[in-house]
């Protein structure tokens, strides 16, 4: 538990010290759907098997950034629910890269952070008159794994863009002895909108 509010504490740390040399370039909402499945061959359940909603904000800012590619860092803020298993909020960071092509853009990152499992099951235990009453669940910090591919593009001359991208992400420790890694995979439909263009200006 230590080790994951610490990693929590050094994210947190180095999102304000790379924000204050680094200016943020967007900010992005997305809409996910969570499916309980193995990473890739999981992907197509994601339009037909479960439904399991959130919400993703998302900023960052480019490492290195040349005419056909850039080097980013992404830090994100999300929740969702899982009915019956777990409400979860996350805080995480992603390191990636970004191919363009026009208005196009495709992407790849890796990255890690802190999830926070709020239990959304029912357990009963039965008192000394032999009436049963339901326990109450501790929630548990956790921590995630992410993998994600993405596809964005440009809608408007300002610099907004839509973007799909698909998530592996692993949760844990989920079950101690039982079920240590709990696997995500993750649709997201979002857009991210350049912070000059929420400050009233123009993005080239």
């Amino acid at each position: 538990m230590y080790k994951i509010i610490l990693s929590t504490f050094l994210i947190l740390s180095s999102f304000n010290t790379y924000s204050a040399k680094r200016p943020l370039l967007y900010w992005g909402v997305a809409l996910n759907n969570f499916v309980t499945a193995k990473p890739i061959s999981g992907f197509p359940k994601l339009f037909y098997s479960q439904f399991h909603p959130g919400i993703t904000i998302s900023t960052g800012f480019n490492w290195k950034e040349k005419p056909k590619h850039n080097w980013m860092q992404s830090f994100k803020a999300g929740y969702f629910s899982h009915r019956f298993v777990q409400k979860s909020i996350m805080l995480y960071t992603e390191v990636g890269y970004r191919y363009k092509i026009k208005k196009w853009g495709l992407s790849a990152a890796v990255g890690g952070g802190y999830l926070h499992m709020i239990p959304a099951t029912q357990q009963f235990k039965k008192n000394d008159n032999g009436d049963w009453e339901q326990l109450k669940l501790k929630s548990k910090p956790q921590a995630l794994i992410s993998l994600s591919l993405g596809i964005d593009y440009k809608i408007t001359e300002s610099g907004i863009r839509t973007f799909i991208r698909y998530q592996n992400m692993l949760q844990t420790p989920f079950v101690f002895g039982y079920v240590p890694l709990l696997p995500y995979n993750v649709l997201h439909l979002g857009v991210t909108v350049p912070v000059s263009v929420l400050k009233g200006g123009k993005n080239d």
